[in-house]
């Protein structure tokens, strides 16, 4: 299920989960998690997801069918 956030249609939410890969506090984290939302930039689209209490922005990449994405190459927000 796909829904939108804003008027533009800029913003979307869905239900599909993605494997966010990487290092937090020290730590190696593997995990699927939800998105909070994508938004479009351009001819593609960037990804927020929360880990903790931070919120990643960045883009994703399909490896062999599983949406991935990298915190480590990502730009943190708060």
């Amino acid at each position: 299920m796909v829904r939108t956030l804003n008027q533009s249609g800029t913003r979307i939410v869905t239900d599909e989960k993605i494997l966010v890969t990487g290092f937090h506090n020290g730590k190696r984290y593997h995990r699927m998690r939800k998105p909070m939302f994508w938004e479009q930039f351009g001819n593609f689209y960037r990804v927020y997801v929360r880990v903790g209490d931070k919120v990643f922005r960045g883009t994703t990449y399909d490896n062999n069918g599983v949406i991935e994405f990298d915190i480590m190459k990502s730009y943190r927000l708060r």
